[in-house]
């Protein structure tokens, strides 16, 4: 019987920015990741959340190394100046975590083995640790945890999962 996890891994060279209070308007995502890729920087997940009157926080995770020149960029140019902005996009503030890790699970029959999520999350919850975002599709699921912690986690879903 094929395997349903085909390949696991932790991405460790990554940062977490969080947008607070952006408004949640059509548009408003494309412009913010447009602006970022014109910028030259590469964005490699991007969870929405926090939904409320007509606001959201939106987090993404950047190679870390790039993390001051990302925020630096923000500030300077797209939400958190009075002068003439590229951009209309306004918010709170912005987060900055380094201490994260993105953590890939991939399988052809993540989609169609019922429970597979449940099992994974109860595998890292069993370890004591919460995880931060979630992002899953028909074949991948992908959350961030604490760095410190992405090895472990890494091998207790081997041993116990696959």
């Amino acid at each position: 019987m094929e395997k349903i996890i085909e390949e696991i891994n932790a991405k460790t060279d990554l940062a977490k920015i969080t947008i607070t209070s952006m408004p949640n308007v059509p548009g408003a995502a494309s412009e913010l990741f447009s602006l970022l890729g014109e910028a030259g920087f590469n964005i490699e997940t991007i969870s929405q959340f926090s939904c409320a009157k007509n606001f959201c926080d939106i987090s993404f995770t950047i190679r870390e190394k790039e993390t001051d020149e990302v925020v630096e960029y923000l500030r300077s140019n797209v939400i958190f100046s009075d002068k003439e902005l590229k951009s209309s996009i306004r918010a709170s503030d912005i987060l900055i975590d380094k201490n994260i890790a993105l953590i890939t699970i991939l399988g052809k029959r993540i989609a169609t083995t019922p429970g597979f999520a449940g099992k994974i999350f109860s595998t890292v919850a069993k370890l004591g640790v919460n995880i931060e975002t979630i992002s899953a599709s028909l074949m991948m699921i992908t959350f961030l945890v604490p760095k410190h912690r992405a090895d472990e986690i890494v091998n207790t879903i081997k041993q116990e999962v696959e």
